[in-house]
Formats: C-alpha cells, sequence, structure tokens
C-alpha cells in the first residue's frame, strides 16, 4: 500500500510538470502571421520589368520578427486578366514558417499583342506539295519568335487546282493572348521557267490613313535569264479603313510566261 501511495504520488508530480512544459510551450509559441503591405493596387511597368521593380512599394510585418520585407518573394505573375493587365502574387514566410500571400495588378504600357509573319509568297505552282506551316510564323514583344505556337486550324486549299483558297492561323503567347488571321493561298499554273518576283515583304502592318508605297517592296523581279522585268500591282486596299487587305505582283516576260507574288496587308486602328 505504501508503495502504490508513492507511486500515485510520483505520476502525479509527472503529470503536472507535462502539463506545465505544455502550457509555458503553448504560451511561448507565436501564433501570430506576417502581414504584407501594397501601398498601389495597381502598377504601370515595361515589358522589360524587373523584380525589384514589382517589388517596389511591398513591405512585411511580423509581430514576432518586425520588420521581414526583405523576405518577400514574387509567387506569380498570371496570365492576362484583361488586355496588357496581370496579377503579381507575393508571399513572405515569418521564421515560424507561417505563411502569408498578397496580390495586386500590373499594367505593361508598352504591351503590344502578337503579330504574324509571312516567310514566302503564298503563291504556289500547280501540283507542288505546299508546306504552309514553313511559310508563317509569329512575333511577340514579351516571347519574341513564337513560330512554333502558330497553328493552322483550317484549310481548304487544293494543290491541283488552281485557285484562291484560305488558310486560318492562331498563335498564342505566354500570357494567353491569342491572335487569328485568315490568309489566302494561290495556286497558280505556273511554268519552271517563270519571272521570279522577290519581295522584301509578304505582310505588313499598318495604321488607319498611312501611306503605303507598294512599290518600294518589289526586291527584285527576274526572267529566267535574270534580267530585269516590269511588275503591275494590283490591289484592294483602302488605307482609311481598318481591315485585312491583298496586293497582288504580277510579271510577264517575252515568252508570255507570267511570275507572281502576294503581300498581305493589315490596315489597324
Amino acid at each position: 500500500m505504501k508503495y502504490f501511495r508513492i507511486a500515485v504520488c510520483v505520476l502525479c508530480a509527472f503529470s503536472i510538470c507535462l502539463y506545465a512544459v505544455f502550457f509555458v510551450r503553448e504560451k511561448s509559441q507565436d501564433k501570430t502571421y506576417p502581414v504584407i503591405s501594397i501601398d498601389e493596387e495597381i502598377i504601370d511597368v515595361s515589358i522589360k520589368v524587373t523584380d525589384e521593380e514589382l517589388l517596389k512599394g511591398v513591405t512585411a510585418r511580423d509581430a514576432k520578427d518586425g520588420d521581414i520585407t526583405s523576405k518577400i518573394i514574387i509567387e506569380s505573375v498570371s496570365d492576362f486578366i484583361e488586355h496588357g493587365v496581370s496579377i503579381v502574387t507575393y508571399s513572405v514566410c515569418d521564421n515560424d514558417n507561417h505563411a502569408t500571400s498578397a496580390t495586386r495588378k500590373i499594367r505593361y504600357t508598352d504591351y503590344t499583342e502578337p503579330v504574324f509573319v509571312i516567310n514566302e509568297s503564298l503563291v504556289f505552282p500547280l501540283g507542288q506539295k505546299v508546306n504552309i506551316q514553313s511559310c508563317v510564323g509569329a512575333w511577340d514583344c514579351i516571347d519574341g519568335d513564337i513560330s512554333d505556337r502558330v497553328i493552322i486550324t483550317a484549310t481548304d486549299y487544293n494543290t491541283n487546282e488552281v485557285g484562291a483558297f484560305n488558310v486560318s492561323l492562331m498563335a498564342t503567347n505566354s500570357k494567353g493572348d491569342t491572335i487569328y488571321m485568315e490568309v489566302p493561298v494561290y495556286i497558280k499554273d505556273l511554268s519552271f521557267s517563270a519571272p521570279k518576283i522577290d519581295l522584301s515583304n509578304h505582310i505588313v502592318y499598318s495604321k488607319v490613313g498611312q501611306e503605303i508605297d507598294l512599290v518600294s517592296y518589289v526586291r527584285s523581279a527576274v526572267d529566267k535569264y535574270e534580267q530585269p522585268v516590269n511588275v503591275l500591282i494590283d490591289t484592294n486596299l483602302d488605307i482609311n479603313k481598318p481591315g485585312t487587305y491583298e496586293a497582288h505582283y504580277e510579271t510577264q516576260d517575252t515568252d508570255g510566261r507570267r511570275g507572281y507574288a502576294i503581300m498581305t496587308i493589315i490596315v489597324e486602328e
């Protein structure tokens, strides 16, 4: 009986000590979370913005650790939520691994949507195998060359039939901005010895009201003997109205063989 009472007393003392340890630990444990403060809900930035610029005006404090602004990281920058506007998510963690996040918007003031590039004239000889993918590309002010993201979404051309056919193109940059364009593909009954017209550009972007010198885009036009030939230009271009237009370049040698090239013109607001 004596030993039983001793055991009970020891157990009670141990329980009291254990409770005291947990009580003290509970009281001393930091339960507060850091607070991130942002001085502006939206800021204007360049497409070449740095992390340092994105962190400007963002601070963090913790009740236990004090100022922990230096620990703030940029967790993510979202796709566009509207044209040229993304959301930046900031995170910070205190010394007890309590994490907090906050967000704000950034507006890219110099952002322009991607544009298509046409590397070759989309005029092909009858019966020739046509690889449209190799003729078109795209460029973006943020990502640079995004030609590998160009998708031909629809085609109706027939290389065994003379005529004009349409190809629909689509491309998306890393911000989720998608562009579309429909371009014509011409299948012509061309002789192997037909004159060649070389254009410096096969697609031109212009603004409403801006004059376009179509002749200046003719780099060369020669017959099979490399002799210069005259070029006639036919176009439906209206520089005063936004839209997609075509300029047709045509030439003929002394034997009556014809050469063709085509340029797409995009007139924007």
